[in-house]
């Protein structure tokens, strides 16, 4: 006690600290009961994210979202916010104005370091609620003493009507077409060059197969040797009447095609003249007979008749952009300009 009942500046400061340090037990009695959890909701409101294909013009971003903890060790609680005059309302301003600093870092970087397209943010919350918790999460737990239950971004924002989303937009159209123009090309070389290799195969097969012929025309003897030039006629002759049958099919389709032509322009007279459309017979139109390859893939696949290939029409596994090649033919073509199948489609 100081002199004549008056306190010594010492004692002033040891009451002093007493009142305080009751004030922040009070007030850290009151934060241990979030043991049980608390809520604090956040929101950023605009900022610019920057994807890096468009670097220089920025795409404004709002994010909201809400940070539930608990206080499960109150002693290393205090340790780490020993702040003068501590209360619940300063520790959740504190925390929320670190969880936004950390939330806006993960977000702005997500185009670059998770590649996420900047115009897919809104699409992509799932993946980056989950880049938020891996890095944010171990953040607060560390920086403020407390268990971090759940880190939930509840929606992310983007500015549609900006310049940068625009322009960023019309960037993302031109990529894409390009890339389906460049696979569309990459499918063709493929098919060619597929196409090529198995020509030069049949070309090697069919010269190993006439060498190997020959070897045996040379090794045998006596009526080997007539056997082998009976042998050798016998396939000039099935070649031989495989190849009329070719032009007989040919010969079936020309036929077939001028009977089609005739029988448009008799329609085309009988609506001028509907006696004369009454008096025409009903004729059934015969099958075609085409033997035509397709490509399938970069992989060919046939022959296939005419009914087949009305099956593989129906199934979508023929259309007008599908290559077609049958004997005859100079190169492989799109079936949608070879005339002999227009009435396919």
């Amino acid at each position: 006690m100081g002199f004549l009942g008056f306190k010594s500046a010492k004692e002033k400061e040891v009451e002093k600290q007493k009142a305080i340090d009751e004030a922040i037990k009070k007030n850290y009695a009151n934060l241990s009961n979030l043991s049980k959890g608390s809520q604090v909701r956040f929101g950023i409101p605009n900022f610019d994210i920057f994807d890096p294909r468009l670097q220089d013009v920025g795409v404004p971003v709002s994010v909201h979202g809400s940070i539930t903890y608990a206080i499960e060790d109150m002693d290393m609680f205090q340790s780490i916010n020993k702040t003068e005059g501590f209360c619940d309302e300063v520790f959740q301003t504190k925390l929320r104005a670190t969880v936004t600093k950390f939330v806006k870092q993960v977000i702005t970087n997500a185009p670059c370091d998770a590649q996420i397209p900047a115009i897919q943010l809104e699409r992509k919350i799932v993946e980056l609620g989950s880049l938020v918790q891996n890095y944010v999460t171990p953040q607060v737990e560390r920086l403020f003493g407390i268990k971090v239950r759940n880190l939930d971004i509840t929606s992310i924002t983007i500015d549609k009507d900006s310049r940068g989303y625009r322009e960023l937009k019309a960037l993302t159209s031109e990529l894409e077409k390009e890339n389906i123009l460049a696979k569309h090309h990459a499918n063709l070389s493929n098919f060619n060059l597929n196409n090529e290799l198995q020509q030069e195969q049949l070309k090697m097969q069919s010269s190993l197969n006439m060498d190997v012929l020959r070897r045996q025309q040379e090794l045998q003897l006596g009526g080997q040797e007539e056997l082998q030039a009976m042998q050798l006629e016998n396939q000039r002759e099935m070649m031989r009447i495989q190849r009329e049958e070719m032009q007989r099919l040919q010969r079936l389709q020309t036929e077939q095609t001028f009977l089609g032509a005739h029988r448009v322009n008799l329609a085309a007279s009988g609506q001028n003249n509907p006696s004369a459309t009454a008096q025409m017979p009903n004729m059934a139109q015969p099958t075609p007979q085409v033997q035509y390859m397709i490509g399938v893939n970069g992989q060919q696949i046939g022959p296939f008749d005419w009914d087949q290939l009305q099956q593989l029409v129906q199934q979508g596994q023929l259309t007008t952009q599908t290559y077609v090649w049958k004997p005859g033919m100079a190169n492989w073509d799109f079936a949608g300009n070879v005339q002999e199948l227009a009435p396919l489609f």
